[in-house]
């Protein structure tokens, strides 16, 4: 079934089956790069359907694997969090520069994220990680460091943006980097395709984990396009700059 357009508020015109094939974003802040996160999930918000560390692989279908490529194409560099890393092989365009985050420092460098394209290979984590534990990973990636128990995001972004030469960041979650973010008030546009599927689980991560938002706030979406391909959806949303009110309008 070819891919159908049900709302597009972006002014594009193209034919859908060339959905997210040719990307442009609006201009990113000064100071970090334009940060769009893209995560699939089922309808219950549950972005695994294995064990709980393990992959999405079998969340979405073959359209959002399409998808997740044009995305990839249209970045400047790709972000993800420890565990997707230790998840399974993670595979970029040898000329990505791609990014994992880590608190620990605890990384397998034989996956092909470090080992397929070494130069582009970046770690980011706090200051302060043992002598050891810095020349280890520095031996297969550049070593970004910021914060203290934890990565400060905004300089982060910042040696990103201004060293690395990244312009359009795509994150690939998981779970609690996606929060991390997010929270941080960092991010400005979420894709998330919605697999037709039930999984339940307390267990298992949603698209955001965390320590989420106080009671009461949110943070606020707008919708900026809307397809489907079957009964799975591809939402296009951009991120409201501060949180809101539960109660309120988060247009």
């Amino acid at each position: 079934m070819p891919i159908e357009r049900l709302l597009d508020l972006t002014g594009v015109d193209a034919d859908p089956d060339d959905l997210y094939r040719a990307m442009t974003f609006s201009e990113p802040p000064d100071e970090r790069p334009y940060v769009v996160i893209n995560m699939v999930s089922t309808v219950d918000g549950k972005i695994v359907i294995g064990e709980p560390s393990g992959p999405a692989k079998g969340v979405g279908g073959p359209t959002d694997q399409l998808l997740f490529r044009r995305l990839q194409a249209s970045a400047d560099g790709a972000l993800i969090g420890s565990g997707t890393l230790r998840a399974s092989q993670v595979l970029y365009p040898p000329t990505m520069p791609r990014f994992v985050a880590t608190r620990s420092g605890k990384l397998p460098l034989d996956n092909r994220f470090f080992t397929d394209a070494p130069a582009n290979a970046h770690v980011v984590a706090p200051e302060g990680l043992p002598e050891a534990t810095r020349a280890r990973l520095q031996s297969a990636a550049r070593l970004i460091e910021s914060g203290r128990g934890g990565v400060d995001w905004p300089a982060a972004l910042r040696t990103i943006r201004r060293d690395v030469g990244v312009r359009v960041l795509l994150c690939e979650g998981g779970s609690e980097m996606n929060w991390q973010l997010v929270g941080a008030g960092l991010v400005d546009e979420l894709f998330l395709t919605l697999a037709p599927k039930l999984k339940g689980g307390a267990r298992l991560p949603t698209i955001l984990g965390g320590a989420g938002f106080p009671p009461g706030a949110v943070q606020g979406l707008t919708l900026l396009s809307l397809y489907r391909d079957g009964s799975e959806l591809y939402a296009r949303y951009s991120v409201g700059r501060s949180q809101v009110s539960a109660g309120a309008a988060t247009g």
